[in-house]
């Protein structure tokens, strides 16, 4: 719409392969000047060649992993001050996740007493399962021990970076 100036535009779906729905959808001049903003921007990054700026999702996660996926070891930097902000914030948060946490693991064993034994419960329009479940797991220790060369030969190496904040005192 906010190519063709039209004041709004109908929608229709499929939904389940046998109902029909259709809605008109009014124009939102408010939404069309964010989104000209937000490509705006992203263009302006394409043409300049310069990566978004990094934030807490999973494609700068990737993003990070992909740019730097190995550490030259035993090489070290001395940080710009402006790391001891972000150390800060690093900091606040890993106490309130320790905080939200406990609070999730009360509701949760609150949750686990009510139920009991039972399997299911319900309650509102929300279902909770706490189900038994068995697992069989290879003892790659003993595999290890025992056997050598047969780990050997089916074992995956992984590599990645861990990252770690320790105080030197």
């Amino acid at each position: 719409m906010g190519v063709t100036g039209y004041r709004g535009t109908y929608i229709a779906v499929l939904i389940g392969g046998n109902s029909f729905r259709w809605k008109f959808i009014e124009r939102d001049d408010e939404l069309i000047a964010m989104l000209i903003d937000l490509e705006t921007n992203f263009w302006e990054h394409v043409q300049s060649e310069t990566p978004p700026p990094l934030d807490g999702s999973d494609a700068s996660v990737k993003f990070l992993a992909k740019r730097f996926p190995s550490s030259v070891p035993k090489s070290k930097i001395a940080l710009p001050d402006s790391a001891l902000d972000l150390l800060q914030r690093y900091d606040t948060a890993c106490e309130q996740l320790e905080t939200w946490k406990g609070q999730k693991q009360e509701a949760e064993n609150l949750l686990k007493q009510l139920m009991g034994e039972n399997e299911i419960g319900t309650v509102g329009d929300r279902v909770i399962t706490w189900k038994s479940v068995s697992q069989e797991r290879l003892d790659s220790k003993t595999l290890k021990a025992e056997h050598p060369t047969l780990y050997k030969k089916y074992a995956n190496k992984l590599s990645y970076r861990r990252f770690s904040i320790k105080d030197t005192v």
